[in-house]
Order: structure tokens, then C-alpha cells, then sequence
């Protein structure tokens, strides 16, 4: 049976590469699947055609005749990942992150962005195989917002949704460490007309949320300029998306009517006033909670190199380089920085902070407040795609069922995009974006580690060569 269910899966993925589009119909039977809306469906049947669910349910199904039936009795099925916080604009490394440690004698900046814009599909590569269809680029260059567009007939693409450069209260001087010569990812707010206008032009080129980096409660100018741009974000019928980390900082940015926010709130436990005030605005909680620690992994890869685990060949050549190199690269830190402070900073950092994240995840959870799975994938140490199962499996140790994240990582992620009705769970009328897993995810989430396939829109995929 499984040598059967690898050859027609092989066979059904060599038509699709030869014709770049759906295969005309496709039948999965006997799967146990999660439909990404917490049901379950034993032995169950999804009948696919021209990309899209035209069936989905169990044995009762009426399989039409002269069609190719795959099945795959013993496995699992779930939508495809959404990985609603990434980063197109960096690498996984410190290229990419020159306000963090200067590289720029050795990596060209704006060649090294411009190689970033024109060439994505090792990035998008690294995404399906790793089970993610969807991406939610909320922080880059003008350019991640026509990705939009660009990605989304790709069959080998996932689909992307992205919110453009972001607006920021932080002094000028920093914020150019993240730009090139000629574009900017991140922009100084400097005045309430400035951010008003900011907003129009971001909603006319088509983006997906307004993003703001960092609250700076105690600078009344800036405070002033926050108010107009959630205002305008309101008028242009966009949403307000906001990098909080403290309590304080979180709820003032609910009380501007914030819809995401897009980290866990870690200085202390979330409170009453907090709960009520996102259950109020309706907003997605995105937790990343590894990715302070994915820093302090690549700190550490200066000295040593990192043991990284890859079983499904998803790494993009990139990130695979750094990970072979990166001891390369002690010697070429700039004399002014100390290693060792700052692996010890980091350490200290985790401890502190993932206990206060890990409960604040529960909490909010448990407050009806709706979670999705994010990694903040591009920062140093946090790699593209293959990244989302650390968050999952962080996740699930802060006390969230399997079951509930199969939902954060679907369904939850598509609202963020704005895209639940095209996918995210497994429903007649969709896209076919799904993947097979050997073992139950329901179970035990590292179980998502052992997918085989992926399909996106139709078009089927093996993980492995089989």
C-alpha cells in the first residue's frame, strides 16, 4: 500500500511540473483529516478539481468514476501552514540585520536587498516544503507588497500577504541601518499629516495592514502622529498592525483600535483591561516566542557551528550557507562588540521573558482571543519555513492543546491574511492547499515534522525523492 500511495503520488507530481497548472481531478481517500476548523473526519475523502475542493467529507462521498484515486489510508491531512509573521527583507543572519552587528564590509547592503527583491524562490522553496502556503510579510520594502500579486498564481510559491515598510518614533539614525540607498523599510513617523499620507499611499499600492514599530508612550509628538495614522488606517478600511512588547505599550495600542498584534506581550501577565480591549477589537495575538531565542542560537554560531535539524531538505541555500560558515565570521566582528556580553544578555533575556510569553499565550487563549502561529522568520537564527515547527512545538510546551494549534497554524493565520476565504481549512469551494503527514499532529504537534507531501492549489509535491 505505501509503495502504491508514493508511486501515484510521484506520478500525479511529475504531470503537474510537466504542465505548471491543477491536474484536471484528483481524489484523496482514507485520510484521517483535520479540516483547520477543529473537526475531524475519519477516513475521509477530498475530491479535487482545477485546483479547488469540489468535495470533502467521509466514506459516503460519491467518488465520480474514470478519476485518479489516490489513496492514503494510514495517513494524515491538514490545510497547508500560514506562517503569519515573516520577513522577506532578511536572511536569517546578521547581512540582513546591520543595526544588530555591523557586516557591511563583508555583505553589500543594498546589493544584498536587491538580490532579495529579484530572487525569491529559494525563500518561497524553503515555505512549501516545509508544509507553509501562505506568508504574511508584515515589514519590508515597497517591493513585499507587490509579492502579493507576483506570488499568487505560482504553484511553487506560497501565497503572500504583506503590509510594507513600517512606520517607526525611533530616531532616524537607527532606522537607516535598515535601509538601502534608494528604498526604506522602515520609515521615521514625523508628523500626523506625514503619517496620514503614508497610510493613503501603502492602502492604494494594495497592502495588507499598517504596521507600526514600537510605542512610544512617553513621546507625546510621536503619540499625536500614532492617533492620525490609526485614524487614516480606519478610513482607508486597512488595519493597524503594532509591534508591543510591554503591557503598557499592548493596550494602548487596542485602545488605537490595533487588529494585530504581532508579539507576545513578555514584561508582564496580561490583565483583565487587556483581555476585554482585545476581545473589543476583534485581533489576532501573534506569539513568537522563539525568535529571541533563534538570536541567541546565531550569536552562538560564531563560536561554534550550529547543529540544525533539517530532516526535510527545507533549508533555503542561503540559510544553509550561514550554518556552514558562520564561525567564519568571529574574527571579522567589529572590535567594539562583545560576544560574550551578549550571549549572556540573550540567555538571560529567554529565561526572563518565554516563561511570562508562554503563560500570556495560555491566558490569552483561554480568553477566546484568537491566536496564529508566526515565527518572525528572517531574523538571525529564525530561518524561513522550517522555523513555524519550533514556534508549534514552543506552543504546545506552553500548555495549548495540538488540536488548538492545528487551528492557529490554518485557519487563524488565513484571517490575518485576510484570505479565510480562499483557504486556511478544508472546505468545498476552497483552494486545495493541504498537506500529508505519516504521523497524527493531533497527537503530538512535532508531528508535523513528518510530512511527505504538500499540495498548493492543486498542484501535488513530495517532500522526499521517493
Amino acid at each position: 500500500m505505501k509503495k502504491q500511495f508514493y508511486f501515484l503520488l510521484c506520478l500525479i507530481f511529475i504531470c503537474s511540473c510537466t504542465q505548471n497548472k491543477p491536474t484536471d481531478v484528483i481524489v484523496l481517500k482514507n485520510a484521517t483529516i483535520y479540516n483547520g476548523k477543529g473537526d475531524v473526519i475519519k477516513n475521509g475523502i477530498i475530491i479535487i478539481q482545477g485546483g479547488t475542493i469540489v468535495e470533502i467529507g467521509d466514506k459516503t462521498v460519491n467518488i465520480p468514476k474514470s478519476v485518479e484515486i489516490i489513496d492514503i489510508t494510514g495517513k494524515f491531512v491538514t490545510p497547508g501552514l500560514i506562517d503569519s509573521h515573516i520577513h522577506f527583507a532578511q536572511t536569517g543572519f546578521f547581512d540582513a540585520r546591520p543595526n544588530v552587528v555591523d557586516l557591511r564590509d563583508y555583505f553589500d547592503f543594498d546589493e544584498l536587498q536587491n538580490d532579495l527583491k529579484n530572487n525569491p524562490q529559494s525563500y518561497y522553496d524553503a515555505y512549501l516544503r516545509s508544509g507553509v502556503m501562505g506568508v504574511y510579510d508584515v515589514g519590508g520594502f515597497l517591493w513585499s507588497i507587490t509579492r502579493q500579486k507576483e506570488a499568487e498564481n505560482n504553484y511553487k510559491a506560497p501565497h503572500v500577504a504583506a503590509s510594507g515598510p513600517l512606520l517607526s518614533g525611533v530616531d532616524e539614525t537607527r532606522l537607516d541601518y535598515f535601509n538601502t540607498s534608494d528604498a526604506k523599510q522602515m520609515v521615521y513617523l514625523s508628523s500626523p499629516e506625514m503619517g496620514r499620507e503614508t497610510v493613503k499611499q501603502y492602502s492604494k499600492l494594495g497592502s495588507t495592514g499598517i504596521k507600526i514599530w514600537g510605542v512610544m508612550l512617553k513621546d507625546s509628538s510621536f503619540m499625536k502622529s500614532l492617533q492620525a495614522v490609526a485614524d487614516e488606517t480606519h478610513n482607508q478600511n486597512n488595519k493597524l498592525i503594532v509591534h508591543a512588547t510591554s503591557l503598557d505599550q499592548a493596550k494602548e495600542a487596542l485602545r488605537l483600535g490595533a487588529k494585530i498584534l504581532v508579539h507576545s506581550v513578555d514584561d508582564k501577565e496580561v490583565d483583565e483591561e487587556f483581555i476585554q480591549l482585545a476581545l473589543k477589537n476583534d485581533i489576532i495575538y501573534l506569539p513568537t516566542i522563539t525568535v529571541t531565542r533563534g538570536y541567541l542560537e546565531a550569536f552562538k554560531s560564531f563560536k561554534e557551528k550550529r547543529d540544525f535539524d533539517d530532516a526535510n531538505n527545507a533549508l533555503d541555500v542561503r540559510a544553509k550557507t550561514f550554518l556552514e560558515t558562520s564561525t567564519d565570521y568571529l574574527d571579522k566582528l567589529p572590535k567594539d562588540f562583545n560576544l560574550e556580553e551578549r550571549i549572556s544578555l540573550l540567555k538571560n533575556l529567554c529565561l526572563r521573558t518565554e516563561p511570562i510569553m508562554m503563560l500570556n499565550l495560555k491566558k490569552v487563549h483561554e480568553s477566546g482571543i484568537r491566536v496564529a502561529v508566526a515565527t518572525d522568520a528572517g531574523n538571525p537564527g529564525t530561518f524561513h519555513g522550517i522555523s513555524i515547527y519550533d514556534e508549534m512545538e514552543i506552543m504546545q510546551k506552553a500548555g495549548i492543546e495540538p488540536k488548538d494549534i492545528i487551528i492557529m497554524a490554518t485557519q487563524n493565520g488565513a484571517i490575518a491574511m485576510e484570505r479565510a476565504n480562499d483557504f486556511g481549512t478544508l472546505e468545498k469551494g476552497k483552494f486545495a492547499n493541504l498537506i500529508i503527514l505519516e504521523e497524527d499532529p493531533a497527537i503530538d504537534i512535532t508531528n508535523f515534522r513528518s510530512i511527505t507531501h504538500v499540495m498548493r492549489s492543486g498542484v501535488i509535491n513530495p517532500i522526499h525523492n521517493e
